[in-house]
């Protein structure tokens, strides 16, 4: 469920600590690399990168193949482990792949950590167009659908937050770019109980989600069905899957209850 707020902790940095994370998200970023890649990309010394790669491998977080660096499958498990602590995970994957089956579309579950959208579960029904988008996969939030509609059960200062952090950058001419503009967005979806991702992360993809609200009033997170814009178009997308989505977002809402 997300709780707010979770803007970077305040307090003392560890600079070691700083370099092995930035090794680790070049290492991913690059699909591996050696020494003096690393060290040229992160303005360090190649005995620093060394120090810190030598260390990465003897935890077994990064393997070594001749002279390159690679994420080991260590993180695997601490995905898994980190999924698995959803209290919703299990209850949510099911009516994910109920959804993807009935529609033929792709189907998808987020949850917001850290200000950002990240994708905890996908199906693909039979029609399924392929997506970029992957289990783990982190995006901004006023960009698709499902990040809509998580912002839209949070408070405007959670809100604020996000922005201040992330900012609104546009990654299509349809994308939501100004403060003012989202919010009147945001009070659509609240009225209406589903958003839309109109080709506004991709051109050609459409996107409709609803949030999984929490008894309390939180958010758990939010399920969608995407696809190409010449099946997702007149009342197929604006009445008949909006309802579909609406009513598998109150199953998961329902079956959290007994979780």
């Amino acid at each position: 469920m997300s709780e707010p707020p979770s803007q970077p902790e305040s307090g003392r940095r560890v600079q070691a600590v700083q370099i092995s994370c930035d090794i680790l998200e070049a290492l991913r970023e690059n699909d591996g690399a050696g020494v003096s890649e690393l060290a040229a990309q992160l303005d360090r010394s190649k005995a620093t990168i060394h120090s810190h790669l030598a260390t990465l491998t003897d935890n077994e977080y990064v393997v070594k193949h001749g002279d390159t660096y690679e994420i080991s499958l260590r993180f695997v498990d601490i995905g898994e482990y980190a999924k698995n602590q959803i209290d919703i995970y299990e209850v949510a994957k099911e009516e994910v792949d109920r959804l993807a089956a009935e529609t033929g579309e792709v189907a998808q579950f987020m949850v917001e950590e850290h200000g950002r959208g990240v994708y905890l579960h996908k199906a693909r029904g039979e029609n399924a167009i392929q997506t970029a988008s992957y289990t783990g996969n982190r995006k901004d939030l006023h960009c698709t659908a499902l990040g809509k509609a998580i912002l839209s059960q949070l408070s405007t200062e959670r809100i604020d937050e996000i922005i201040q952090r992330h900012g609104l950058p546009q990654r299509t001419e349809k994308t939501v770019t100004s403060r003012e503009e989202l919010f009147e967005v945001l009070e659509r979806i609240r009225e209406e109980g589903v958003a839309f991702d109109d080709e506004e992360i991709l051109k050609g993809l459409r996107c409709i989600a609803a949030p999984i609200e929490h008894p309390t009033g939180a958010i758990y997170g939010a399920i969608s069905i995407s696809g190409p814009t010449s099946r997702f178009k007149g009342d197929r997308f604006h009445e008949e899957l909006p309802e579909i989505v609406q009513g598998a977002a109150n199953v998961i809402e329902v079956n959290a209850t007994q979780v």
